[in-house]
């Protein structure tokens, strides 16, 4: 039987300290997507393990919610409802506690949500789609930019700056970039993680995601469209974007920070993009694992909660 402290021990390692020992280490920059999914299972399993805290305050005796079914309870013929006991009022804390921070990662999440629907608005007033590429909305700017903004029909924004400056090839691979970002879901990923690393900033694990889940995702990204066009000639148009930043709610082939420009290109013109079945099938033991661990938790302390007398 999982107890609370076993829980909160967990809380405090995978929370505390998992997070500051993935930012530090070298090898997520090899395989991105592996460490993605690491981070991803190291957010998770800290939710469930506080989420356990919570539902054993509350249900464990006396909590709150144990009593509550107990008193649902007592209507039955032949069940006995314990005496009353004050000192459930204390298990409303944890459930305050929780309360409060869901309602600041909602408003977070609706914050970027609704942030990124009125830049999708603008663009309808001034993109049209490209004959070329059925994904891609096409707009008439100097500046070099291709991104992506998820839920619009066409979801890959492109420059007619982009058009001059790319040539055929490099075109593809930043489109192929933008696509393996939008394939992957990442703008629901880091939209998440930044919700919830606002609502549990004090937690070293959640702050360090919100900083290093984005160059994971851009690195992620180059490697698939290094395995479909080449990582020569993804770096080149890497630096063919550099000078224009991603807008506020897109994910951009370009860079948003000059020293992620720099591993980014430094990974692709070093060679150390990974080969694609390797990184497939880490990646996939990865997220296995990342579900797996929550899961056991949540299993655990359901099974430890005596709901009933």
């Amino acid at each position: 039987m999982i107890s609370i402290a076993a829980l909160a021990t967990l809380s405090i390692l995978l929370g505390g300290a998992a997070g500051p020992v993935l930012a530090r280490s070298r090898w997520p920059l090899r395989l991105p997507g592996v460490a993605m999914a690491a981070w991803l299972g190291t957010l998770a399993a800290t939710l469930a393990a506080l989420a356990g805290l919570v539902a054993m305050a509350l249900f464990d005796k006396p909590g709150l919610g144990h009593h509550v079914i107990e008193w649902l309870l007592s209507y039955l013929k032949h069940h006995k409802s314990p005496s009353s006991d004050t000192t459930y009022l204390m298990s409303v804390l944890p459930l305050a506690a929780a309360t409060i921070l869901a309602a600041i990662a909602t408003r977070r999440y609706r914050r970027t949500v609704t942030l990124r629907r009125h830049h999708r608005e603008a663009l309808d007033f001034v993109t049209q789609p490209s004959h070329d590429f059925p994904d891609v909305r096409l707009i008439d700017h100097p500046v070099p930019v291709v991104y992506c903004l998820p839920e619009h029909e066409r979801q890959i924004v492109l420059s007619s700056g982009a058009l001059h400056r790319l040539d055929a090839i490099e075109l593809r691979a930043a489109l192929s970039h933008e696509r393996a970002h939008l394939g992957r879901r990442h703008h629901l990923i880091l939209t998440l993680v930044d919700a919830a690393g606002t609502a549990l900033a004090w937690l070293p694990s959640f702050r360090a995601a919100r900083d290093h889940l984005p160059p994971l995702a851009e690195m992620a990204a180059d490697d698939e469209a290094a395995r479909n066009s080449g990582p020569d000639v993804v770096a080149a148009a890497l630096r063919k974007l550099a000078i224009s930043p991603c807008p506020t709610g897109g994910l951009a082939a370009g860079p948003a920070d000059r020293s992620v420009l720099t591993q980014r290109l430094a990974r692709l013109e070093g060679g150390t993009t990974p080969h694609g079945t390797y990184v497939h099938l880490l990646s996939r033991t990865a997220i296995a694992l990342s579900v797996a661990i929550p899961v056991v938790v949540c299993a655990a302390w359901a099974d430890a909660i005596p709901l009933f007398c």
